[in-house]
């Protein structure tokens, strides 16, 4: 049944209104960041009535931002890595064998997302202490995988359900070991699903800042979430022109990775829900 046209105007027009309310911030983001200070206060959501480049030249230039992004690309493509080794052999674990607690586990899995990650601060702080992982980017590469895990696990058992057993049975019966045939046949089928949980771990790891003010101690270790957060002038006023040049090159990196791989992401996720 169509819709008449008074109701696809109507649903046009709720469309670009939301489109344009998420575009928004976006657009304040960068108008900020091409003006000067004074300019700023002046007209706060206003176009810039003189652009300038000063903003981000301060950020590059006499700031810790170089230092901080490469803390960020470590720790999030280190854990995209983990993330993507340690759960697709997981998620074909939990697809295609049938073992003691499969039930259990896979359920655990889904009520881990249920837990708020505060709670559990002080567990993982004892134990990161223990083996002198605090201050240091392995610690938080290790801790932010572990928070991809659950949900990256379920993704991909979901997605490995959904490629045929018989294929790999062809593959045996033609000389190929499991191992084979998982990495020959299986791995490739499931390169959606696999670039799901690599955009999924790496948006995690890119925007996560709790734990990374946490874990680490001094500016020569924090990532960038962290280096925001402490971007102030003196006397602790905050320099809305450098911070908003700053929060635009965090963000240009992972926008540029979701576009190129956002067909990848979606086709990942719905083929990983429906069998």
């Amino acid at each position: 049944m169509r819709m008449s046209v008074a109701k696809q105007v109507l649903l046009h027009v709720v469309v670009v209104l939301m489109l344009a309310g998420m575009a928004f911030p976006v657009l304040l983001l960068v108008f900020n960041s091409l003006k000067a200070e004074a300019d700023i206060f002046a007209s706060p959501m206003g176009p810039p009535h003189a652009v300038t480049w000063a903003n981000f030249r301060r950020v590059l230039s006499e700031t810790s931002f170089a230092v901080n992004l490469r803390n960020s690309a470590i720790v999030a493509f280190s854990t995209v890595i983990l993330s993507v080794v340690v759960t697709a052999p997981a998620g074909y674990a939990l697809s295609r064998f049938k073992f003691l607690g499969r039930t259990f586990f896979s359920m655990w899995l889904l009520a881990t997302q249920a837990f708020p990650g505060i709670i559990m601060v002080l567990g993982l702080f004892t134990v990161l202490t223990t083996y002198g992982l605090i201050n240091r980017l392995p610690g938080l590469i290790i801790m932010h995988t572990s928070f991809s895990m659950p949900f990256s696990i379920w993704l991909l058992k979901g997605y490995f359900d959904k490629i045929s057993v018989e294929i790999e049975e062809a593959a045996r019966i033609d000389g190929c070991t499991r191992l084979q045939s998982l990495v020959k046949i299986v791995f490739p089928l499931a390169v959606p699903g696999l670039l799901a949980v690599a955009t999924f771990s790496l948006l995690l790891s890119w925007n996560e800042f709790f734990f990374a003010l946490v874990l680490m101690r001094d500016n020569a270790h924090y990532t960038l979430p962290v280096y925001l957060a402490r971007f102030l002038g003196s006397g602790g006023v905050v320099q809305w022109g450098p911070l908003s040049a700053a929060a635009l090159l965090i963000t240009i990196p992972v926008f540029v990775l979701f576009l190129l791989g956002q067909k990848y992401l979606v086709s990942g996720l719905t083929g990983g829900a429906i069998k």
